[in-house]
């Protein structure tokens, strides 16, 4: 045991992958944290109609903020890393990339705003409608953040990504959950994502300013073309990759009634917060993989499987017990005047989609970080027409479960195409964890 923990504790401070991780758990930790605090302070103090109400207004945000970004914050993690001992090549694609982000956040703002009457009047919900006009506010800086936040982190300043990701969860959580509370209307609630964007690009700034990560304020049209290009072919893998883990909310809300909507994103929002966990572990490898396939360094890729093939299946597995354990308890014994123990069952077939996927989970933007963009969108595209599709025939017939068993079956479907894919454009065989070079098989 005393060999273990000082095993540990020579990981913590020798290796740098390991304490970045280490960051960037406690991060996701705050975003699992608020999540759960935000929907159980609505459920509280409002009801089901009302969580519903909140969960597609924020469906919503998140599909129209990859939009706004358009797949810039791609090309900006991409080429921090690849241009970290460029300092001068580095500056102007940053700047570049931040004056993009600025006009398209306003341009996104705009359109989201006009558009939110008519989109609460798709989905039947008027209230969702307004909720859906305040959150525009937030995609001002939405963009801008993503810029600032994808920079550190391909510069691998994963400390400081990590306490201002929290410092934005947390943000959120306050600010909503502090309106739910109260006695104002709960479309109010999407302000919330103004007040964190502004605190997170003020945080950002300062820590980029603070050490001196950039340098001269330089924008060229050379570098609006490359991101232009980059982003456009890794906008839709963005785009629909958030649409997928929003699309169940999206459709129920379409077929369904708010309150079945607010029913199902509890649950599926402690899901997401299981997911973002491994969505950690990938945020930290990226830049790792980028330079792994940069110098054809296969060996530090194949490492990479190999700790994910030990860790994290085990790990998702009893962090998924140990959430529906809590949701039961939450249902039956906190709350049970909400009717939350509907959910139940959509939580566990969620869960159960997850773990499956979970091996493969910190790999998933393999495509994007290798220089193929293109096949990300693809792997994600392939995901969402598997979720649209099995969902449209599920939902109308069994209700939310339809909509938990698509989203399922879309991870696998996004599994069978990033393995497909891997394999084709980069030799590397994930399920074998071997690597064919000159036609020469490295195990």
């Amino acid at each position: 045991m005393i060999s273990l923990a000082a095993t540990a504790r020579d990981a913590l401070v020798n290796n740098k992958l390991t304490r970045d991780i280490v960051w960037s758990m406690g991060s996701f930790f705050i975003l699992a944290i608020s999540g759960i605090v935000i929907n159980i302070t609505v459920a509280a103090f409002r009801d089901a109609a009302a969580l519903g109400v909140f969960n597609l207004a924020y469906a919503v945000y998140i599909v129209a903020s990859q939009l706004a970004i358009w797949g810039i914050h791609y090309s900006v993690l991409r080429y921090a890393a690849y241009y970290r001992d460029n300092p001068t090549e580095r500056d102007t694609m940053f700047f570049t990339a931040v004056a993009i982000a600025l006009v398209l956040g306003a341009i996104a703002a705009v359109i989201l705003f006009v558009a939110a009457p008519g989109l609460g009047r798709l989905f039947q919900s008027p209230d969702a409608g307004a909720a859906m006009g305040f959150a525009a506010f937030g995609l001002l800086l939405f963009p801008l953040n993503k810029v600032l936040l994808a920079f550190l982190n391909g510069l691998r300043e994963m400390k400081a990504f990590s306490v201002l990701q929290a410092i934005r969860y947390l943000t959120v959580m306050a600010s909503v959950s502090a309106i739910a509370a109260s006695s104002v209307s709960i479309k109010y609630t999407t302000l919330g994502f103004l007040i964190a964007e502004t605190v997170t690009a003020l945080g950002v700034g300062f820590v980029i300013y603070r050490h001196s990560l950039a340098g001269k304020i330089k924008v060229s049209a050379h570098w609006m073309r490359m991101h232009f290009k980059f982003g456009t072919k890794g906008l839709a893998g963005g785009m629909f990759a958030e649409f997928n883990s929003r699309i169940d909310v999206l459709m129920i809300g379409f077929f369904l009634t708010d309150h079945a909507t607010g029913i199902y994103s509890f649950a599926a929002m402690l899901v997401d917060g299981l997911y973002h966990v491994i969505a950690m572990i990938r945020t930290n490898f990226n830049p790792v993989l980028v330079t792994a396939v940069k110098e054809s360094k296969w060996l530090d890729a194949q490492n990479l499987m190999r700790q994910s093939r030990r860790y994290i299946f085990v790990t998702v597995v009893s962090l998924a017990l140990c959430i529906a354990l809590a949701y039961w308890i939450l249902a039956v014994i906190v709350l049970p005047s909400k009717g939350l123990t509907e959910g139940i069952p959509s939580l566990l077939i969620l869960l159960f989609g997850v773990s499956l996927a979970s091996i493969f989970i910190p790999f998933d933007n393999l495509m994007v970080v290798s220089g193929h963009p293109g096949y990300q969108a693809m792997q994600q595209i392939g995901a969402v027409v598997a979720n649209a599709t099995i969902g449209a025939m599920l939902l109308p017939q069994i209700g939310v479960e339809g909509a938990a068993i698509s989203t399922a079956m879309s991870y696998a479907c996004n599994v069978v195409l990033l393995v497909v894919f891997t394999r084709r454009l980069l030799g590397w065989d994930l399920i074998n964890n071997s690597v064919r070079q000159n036609h020469l098989m490295v195990k």
